[in-house]
């Protein structure tokens, strides 16, 4: 199933200002200690819903040959002024295709508990496995039950000058969805312009993605938590997100 980029495209502005300035650092933290050593320092990387390409933009200052896949055109567009070095491609996670292939592929700030089926995550992961070089790596990250419980419930909100972003958080444990509903205002040229945005995101247990993952054709090499002070940690009941390194089998 294709997924509707629209919700994106209207979350495009906010994301560049907020989401994607606030979580890179801590990517980039991530992969600084488990993986990026260990490359060559040309290595073609891609990254898998990039959004809008401030990740992409520390990898390629870097000299690494990175490329960007979004399924919104929107996200797109800042990700081009904020990464003009870099490649960008408009295609759907479960859907894409590439001619090149590539040494690490990344997908970070939960962007795969967007894909709502197993299937379909299953179908992500193959497409991953077609673009990588033999032995190739593959690092992403996803929102556990345990991280919904504990920080999806109530009101949020970002209040500046010339806009303001309420987002109330939701958690279904039953169908193990949960939703992010935002209210944007934005002041453009002395006038308020109000907008809204829509995104659903799936739970997934870990035995579920290791058992997609394992059909898809991949191996998972390393299942860690991540702490910005303490940094890799062991997974635990307790933890909110887990970070799955996997290797093309």
């Amino acid at each position: 199933m294709k997924t509707d980029s629209s919700a994106y495209d209207t979350f495009a502005w906010v994301y560049n200002r907020h989401w994607g300035t606030q979580f890179t650092p801590r990517a980039v933290a991530v992969l600084d200690e488990v993986i990026l050593p260990a490359l060559s320092s040309d290595a073609a990387i891609l990254d898998l819903c990039c959004g809008t390409g401030q990740l992409a933009a520390i990898l390629s200052d870097r000299g690494y040959r990175v490329t960007g896949i979004d399924g919104s055109e929107e996200m797109l567009k800042y990700a081009r002024d904020n990464a003009p070095e870099t490649g960008f491609i408009h295609a759907d996670a479960c859907e894409f295709s590439l001619p090149e292939t590539f040494d690490l592929v990344t997908s970070f700030f939960d962007s795969l508990n967007h894909v709502m089926t197993l299937e379909e995550l299953e179908r992500v992961f193959r497409n991953v496995r077609s673009c990588l070089k033999p032995g190739g790596l593959f690092l992403f990250d996803l929102n556990l039950e345990a991280g919904y419980l504990d920080h999806w419930k109530g009101y949020n909100g970002i209040v500046e000058d010339d806009h303001v972003c309420v987002f109330p958080l939701e958690y279904d444990a039953q169908n193990r969805l949960a939703r992010f509903d935002a209210v944007i205002f934005r002041l453009i040229e002395g006038c308020w312009y109000r907008s809204e945005v829509h995104l659903t995101q799936r739970a997934y247990t870990v035995d579920e993605v290791r058992a997609a993952l394992e059909r898809a054709g991949m191996a998972v090499t390393c299942l860690f938590a991540y702490d910005a002070a303490a940094g890799r940690q062991e997974l635990s009941a307790d933890s909110g997100r887990a970070f799955f390194l996997c290797r093309k089998a």
